[in-house]
This record gives C-alpha cells, structure tokens and sequence, in this order.
C-alpha cells in the first residue's frame, strides 16, 4: 500500500493545478486580433498551442494580415482549422512597424518646413 499514496499524492497535486495549467477558455462572441495578439492572447484559440501561435506571430512580422484567410499562409494552419475558428478570428490594421510602409519624399525624423522655410 505504501506504493499507492506516493501515485495517489501525485495526482491529487495534479488535480488541483490543472485549472491553473488549462487554457482560459473564448467567450462565444469573443474574437482574438491576429494582427495584434500576443502568442499567449493567440494560444486561446481552439487548437493553437505555442509553436502554432509563434508560427502565426513570426509571418505577420513579415506579411501582415488583411483578411483572416491569409492565416493559410501560416506553416501548419490548414483550412478545416480556420474554418472552426474563424468566428473567434479578427484582423484589425496592420501595426506599424510590422508594415514596412514609410510616407514617400519624407526622411524619417526629419521635420518639413512651410513656405519660406518656416516649421508649420
């Protein structure tokens, strides 16, 4: 018997930490923006654990979303998948730095000076 309460002790301890290791589960009309959330924010998703939510993080750095089937591009997201989530899915505006777009004739920090070289 005194093999058992070692066993016995290690699961009741699990027991009680798994709320604590369970993922916080989406509201039914609550959305997670892809082009914002942070890999933790992205793990609510049903089916999105860690390599999947850096997956979706790294490609945005390099390709914003526009649209949330844009999230096929990503390694590993495959068209069932988005189907089943694209409810909980947004895709707010680029972020700036992910961008890459720079105002065209301006240098970056550089103040533009009005008529006759006066700083509006």
């Amino acid at each position: 018997m005194t093999g058992i309460q070692p066993t016995l002790l290690a699961a009741g301890l699990l027991l009680a930490a798994a709320p604590a290791l369970a993922k916080d589960p989406l509201g039914p009309s609550e959305r997670i923006d892809v082009n914002h959330a942070s890999v933790s924010q992205l793990m609510r998703l049903p089916g999105v654990g860690r390599k999947k939510a850096q997956a979706i993080v790294a490609h945005r750095k390099q390709h914003p979303f526009r649209s949330a089937s844009d999230l096929l591009q990503v390694k590993g997201v495959r068209p069932a998948w988005l189907e089943r989530v694209k409810g909980h899915v947004s895709v707010g505006a680029a972020p700036p730095a992910a961008s890459g777009a720079r105002a065209v004739g301006r240098t970056p920090g550089v103040a533009r000076s009005g008529p006759a070289g006066r700083v509006p």
